[in-house]
């Protein structure tokens, strides 16, 4: 089975990809090929050149980067586009209907830290379709009955309960490609009006509720100390608080990101962030 990672990213966020594909290397212990895609409107320049280098510089030589531009499908995306939301957040879900090549692809956001080796991730999907971990907000929501009622109608999906983030997602490209093509997806976006996270919206929409919904661990989108701002029963809060201890994949999703020199270190993953930016930073030439 033949597996790849890939990042979508526009403007200023090739530190955070850099230091999140230093993390997927460092816990990488399989001797399987890997490739890493980066899809990027960016001229190709010096940083992208190092960032292909990364393997090598860390004795990881069966993992393989490559650069992208984004494919032209994306020029035709009209709607749903502002400078929060460029039209390359839609490119996450474009990929894995382009790239039949592979057979399971896993997206994540530049904001991610791996703290397992990838393939434990990969092997979280088994035969189904799409698979994500509960967006945070609308996971601590669902406790309250008439809130997700209201979530049902507002998004116009199923089941709430089981809307995901769109930060990790893992892709059986063949099965997706049954349900989506380019031509469709980019209707899908033009048509459709969203109400706060088009790509998110878009996908829980499109497969709601036949998403197979992972562990908190895989997407861990805040941290222990936000949990004190929720009130809800506590058997939600200790379902976080137990993946808290088992993180696989670290979500920065608040703003500022880790990467700000100008904000201190807010909890442990703060630390690991900057920890790991450090190793990748010694490690070149």
């Amino acid at each position: 089975m033949k597996k790849a990672v890939f990042y979508t990213y526009s403007g200023q966020y090739e530190w955070l990809v850099a230091v999140s594909i230093q993390s997927i290397i460092e816990h990488y212990t399989s001797e399987e090929s890997l490739d890493i895609l980066i899809f990027t409107d960016k001229t190709f320049n010096k940083q992208q050149a190092t960032i292909r280098e990364l393997p090598i510089l860390n004795s990881k030589p069966q993992i393989k980067i490559s650069f992208w531009r984004f494919p032209l499908w994306i020029d035709h995306v009209k709607n749903n586009v502002s400078e929060r939301f460029p039209a390359v957040t839609f490119l996450r879900l474009g990929i894995p209907i382009e790239f039949q090549e592979f057979d399971v692809m896993l997206y994540l956001d530049a904001d991610t830290l791996i703290y397992t080796d990838i393939h434990d991730v990969f092997k979280q999907l088994g035969d189904a379709t799409i698979a994500g971990v509960l967006d945070i907000f609308h996971y601590l929501n669902s406790s309250d009955e008439n809130i997700l009622k209201r979530y049902n109608e507002l998004y116009n999906i199923s089941d709430s309960s089981k809307y995901i983030n769109s930060g990790v997602l893992l892709f059986n490209n063949k099965k997706y490609l049954r349900n989506w093509t380019i031509p469709d997806l980019v209707n899908d976006i033009n048509k459709t009006n969203f109400v706060n996270f088009p790509d998110q919206e878009l996908i829980n929409k499109k497969f709601n509720p036949n998403i197979l919904v992972l562990p908190h661990e895989y997407n861990y989108q805040e941290n222990i100390d936000f949990l004190n701002q929720w009130h809800v029963p506590q058997s939600y809060k200790e379902v976080l608080l137990t993946a808290a201890t088992n993180i696989k994949i670290k979500h920065f999703l608040p703003l500022p990101k880790p990467s700000d020199p100008l904000i201190g270190f807010r909890d442990q993953y703060d630390m690991d962030w900057w920890k790991t930016a450090f190793t990748l930073k010694k490690s070149l030439p």
